[in-house]
């Protein structure tokens, strides 16, 4: 049966507002922008900013142009463009003071809406808080590259300037005065035409001057440039469809059209206000998504009613006083009944044929959709029935007795669920007979269902070849291995199937080292088979420094070497461990911070200790 959430319906007694449409406001004009012929260069985005109501001057009338903007100000101008003052919202408002307005007053106490709603957007973090409107930064100039950085995540682009590789310092004749945690913002803002240069120097090269500081009149050119660049704008519906794997959401809009879009690292995801991800939010869903720059910048989403589906057998139906309710009863166990209310609006399909509620016998294996508490929906099926999908795993249910395996289906993006029968279930792997425990995700998966419960699962995997490093060895009760493969890193799991051969001899997890390559053969995310051998060359005959950690299960002494560097040292049964004084000595006399020196060999690929002197 398909998986869906069952979510708790918000106790917030609200919805969204499905109306995009911004406060009335009046033209206003400024005399000192009006009869300044220096700033008329900047008057054209003064006024739009005025007539969108982002902009508001001082108590005598005036906008002060050429006055430098500060820090608090910038951050209030920025989050009126994003629509901390729009009805539409709102909640999200509300959402914001709730999560964040307790550290923001700490910190301003002026301007909480603002400055949560920047937070709410991950346009600002604490650190940002504090250097841009506490009491001893709020009030103080707005440089240039402090311009830039804010301008990249007002855009929503913070990740991506993170991950920027700068090629070229000599864009900006005066690269090297941008501080070092802005270049990479300065140059994404550039590349992105979000903000650029001051014009050329005496030498003809372009110049950035990030501190610089801006005047009032030019934060609204950069502004109004931002308004026109980041193009805000909101898709309000209902979820219909959510693909967890690829951050892909359909949504069935208020005005009746289908609309698609992806989300991405830089999406903030929230569900009723709170930090989220795509997992928390389910089909049936209100949701508000939030579009600057092209790309969903703020994906916000309350619980819709719930929707669920039943398999069973009619163990009973009943029609009274226009009130029809259909009993269901468990295939395996006649004790578990269950009685449901049809709704007004259901419908019927009996065997592939649209149907009605007297087409409905005694004894039929039915699947049943419930919206909120109502049955919308019945089909009566045959008695047995397949699925097929992506092996996901096994979850349990609420009743002790409950199974499901779930599988995704690459097609419509579903994650569905299959209730396992407490029968025997036949269960083959690649044609061989398997156990539950034997799936690995990723196999392809084909069920049989008989009166809606899994009875037979058939499922094959895709081997695959590679070659690498060993990275990292993780050893528990689900030990896994990372190994480098032509650049990336891929982890892998281990079985008690897994084969393991160390230099052309038959070993186990504990034979295989950081370091080694090795070449393996995967079923989808498990190793059937790891052949390692030694890459470091040989000949270290001795090692020396300080115990860092020692580990008696797997014989194994991490040490700190004189170079600052660490060395890891194998023994076993025939080394011979030795206090300074020549006296015999054991394992157990090693702790962390002894010095230890060390002789032994590395021409197994690594270093196996034949003496091993306690100082």
């Amino acid at each position: 049966m398909k998986k869906f959430k069952r979510i708790i319906a918000s106790l917030l007694c609200c919805a969204f507002v499905f109306v995009f449409a911004a406060a009335p406001v009046f033209a206003l004009t400024f005399p000192d922008v009006e009869n300044d012929a220096t700033v008329s260069w900047a008057k054209s985005a003064i006024n739009n900013m005025t007539d969108k109501g982002y902009i508001k001057g001082y108590e005598d009338g005036t906008f002060k142009p050429q006055q430098a903007i500060s820090k608090i100000e910038a951050l209030l101008l920025m989050s009126r463009i994003m629509g901390v003052d729009e009805s539409d919202y709102a909640m999200s408002v509300d959402w914001a003071n709730a999560e964040y307005e307790t550290t923001v007053t700490a910190i301003n106490s002026q301007y909480p809406d603002e400055l949560s709603y920047l937070m709410y957007l991950n346009v600002l973090d604490l650190t940002d808080l504090r250097s841009y409107a506490s009491s001893a930064n709020a009030n103080t100039s707005l440089l240039r590259w402090q311009a830039a950085y804010l301008m990249v995540k007002l855009a929503g682009r913070d990740k991506d300037a993170q991950e920027l590789e700068i090629k070229d310092t000599s864009i900006y004749s005066d690269f090297d005065k941008i501080p070092a945690e802005a270049q990479k913002y300065v140059v994404y803002a550039r590349n992105a035409n979000l903000m650029n240069g001051m014009g050329k120097d005496d030498n003809g090269s372009d110049y950035f001057s990030p501190d610089t500081t801006l005047t009032r009149a030019q934060m609204a050119v950069l502004l109004d440039r931002m308004i026109t660049l980041l193009e805000r704008t909101a898709t309000l519906g209902t979820v219909e469809k959510i693909d967890y794997k690829t951050g892909a959401i359909t949504v069935a809009t208020t005005d009746g059209r289908s609309e698609g879009c992806e989300t991405d690292s830089n999406s903030v995801i929230k569900f009723e206000g709170k930090d989220a991800s795509l997992d928390d939010i389910a089909e049936g869903d209100e949701i508000m998504i939030t579009f600057t720059t092209g790309s969903p910048r703020l994906v916000e989403a309350i619980a819709g009613v719930s929707t669920t589906k039943v398999y069973g057998i009619i163990n009973n139906l009943s029609s009274a006083n226009g009130r029809q309710q259909i009993v269901i009863k468990d295939a395996e166990d006649d004790s578990k009944t269950a009685t449901y209310t049809i709704a007004a609006n259901c419908t019927y399909t009996v065997r592939g044929t649209k149907a009605g509620f007297n087409d409905l016998k005694v004894g039929n294996n039915v699947e049943m959709v419930l919206t909120g508490d109502q049955v919308t929906s019945v089909t009566v099926n045959e008695k047995e029935t397949s699925a097929s999908g992506l092996f996901d795993g096994i979850e349990s249910g609420n009743n002790s007795n409950d199974s499901y395996i779930i599988l995704y289906d690459e097609q419509t993006g579903d994650t569905n669920e299959y209730a396992l029968s407490t029968g025997n279930i036949k269960i083959t792997r690649n044609g061989e007979i398997a156990n539950l425990r034997d799936l690995t995700k990723d196999d392809r998966v084909s069920l049989t269902l008989t009166n809606g419960k899994v009875t037979a699962v058939s499922a094959t995997s895709e081997t695959s070849d590679y070659v690498g490093t060993i990275k990292e060895i993780i050893l528990s009760d689900k030990p896994e291995i990372t190994i480098e493969i032509d650049g990336s890193l891929r982890t892998f799991s281990m079985s008690t199937a897994t084969k393991v051969k160390v230099n052309d001899v038959a070993g186990t997890i504990y034979d295989l080292r950081p370091g080694n390559s090795a070449s393996i053969v995967a079923d989808g995310n498990v190793l059937a088979s790891i052949e390692s051998s030694s890459s470091g060359s040989y000949g270290k005959t001795a090692v020396s420094g300080k115990v860092q950690s020692i580990n008696t299960t797997l014989k194994v002494i991490s040490v700190l070497n004189q170079s600052g560097g660490t060395d890891t040292i194998y023994y076993d049964s025939s080394t011979t461990f030795l206090k300074s004084d020549g006296k015999s000595a054991s394992v157990k006399d090693i702790k962390t911070g002894n010095s230890l020196n060390v002789t032994g060999s590395d021409s197994t690929g690594y270093f196996v200790a034949t003496i091993i002197i306690i100082d």
